[in-house]
């Protein structure tokens, strides 16, 4: 009866498409664990999907962090150079559609997801993913886990295009790089608990990749407001949380323990706001 009078409110979780941001995801979330932070539900995109389906499995992020500290390119990478042109010949320009087809990556993450289902996860967890079949963002919440892992982390050119029931899909930060439409939109969440991570891309000197890298960040700003209008006009609050790393590349990752620590702070800096302690410095 009393929780009819006063229904229970929800604080959900969520992570950000980010150039090789797991390391600063695991850490975000290893601080979450320690300050006794606990999401009612998950959502991610690219490599936040990676790092919130981690999480939402129940897998221990100790080992998570022991299995991302010690990666290397070759871990993941598969072939080198003259494997690449074979592999352009043997498809051709018209089914060549990314470097790497994504086996050594599940082979990374099968250890921890195996074949879950998202009805098997702990915490309620959802993937946002580039649908290029229907043209439209999805957010999965059912099925495989893995399957939509790599859904959601096929960089364009990086990654294969991944196909699953006759459909095709990309990176989910191509057209939505924080998804929190759903969360939003949910009237059981009163809170939105956002880690963003700004990588420190540098400015490329090519004029037509710079504009292109300038457009995305408008789309995403633009974006980013309208999510904020929507939550204050449904009462939602939104605690956006954003550290700073260096930027991080397959052939360089000597700045991810750095990385990973900056997030884990990020998370004791703001653990009275996160807790719902205290009021965020900017609900925005």
């Amino acid at each position: 009866m009393i929780e009819l009078i006063f229904p229970k409110r929800h604080t959900a979780l969520s992570l950000n498409s980010a150039f090789f941001g797991f390391f600063a995801h695991t850490g975000f979330v290893r601080g979450l664990q320690e300050i006794g932070f606990k999401p009612s539900i998950i959502t991610g995109c690219s490599s936040g999907a990676l790092v919130g389906a981690l999480y939402a499995s129940g897998a221990d992020m100790r080992e998570v962090e022991r299995m991302i500290l010690g990666l290397k390119k070759g871990d993941f990478w598969e072939g080198n150079f003259f494997h690449q042109v074979q592999k352009l010949f043997r498809h051709g320009l018209k089914d060549y559609s990314g470097v790497l087809t994504g086996k050594a990556t599940r082979a990374l993450l099968n250890p921890f997801l195996g074949v879950k289902t998202f009805k098997d996860l702990p915490i309620k967890l959802g993937l946002a993913v580039s649908n290029l079949t229907l043209g439209k963002r999805e957010l999965i919440q059912e099925g495989i886990v893995i399957d939509a892992v790599m859904a959601s982390i096929a960089f364009p050119i990086l990654y294969e295009i991944q196909k699953k029931n006759g459909q095709e899909y990309l990176d989910g930060g191509i057209a939505d790089p924080e998804p929190i439409k759903e969360l939003i939109l949910d009237p059981a969440i009163d809170r939105i608990i956002i880690h963003a991570i700004d990588n420190s891309k540098p400015s490329h000197s090519n004029l037509l990749k710079r504009a292109f890298d300038a457009s995305v960040r408008i789309i995403e700003s633009e974006t980013s407001e309208l999510k904020e209008l929507l939550a204050a006009s449904r009462g939602k609050t939104l605690l956006r949380i954003t550290t700073k790393t260096p930027y991080l590349s397959p052939s360089n990752f000597k700045e991810g323990a750095f990385a990973m620590a900056e997030a884990k702070g990020s998370a004791y800096l703001h653990a009275s706001a996160i807790l719902g302690k205290t009021l965020p410095f900017s609900l925005f």
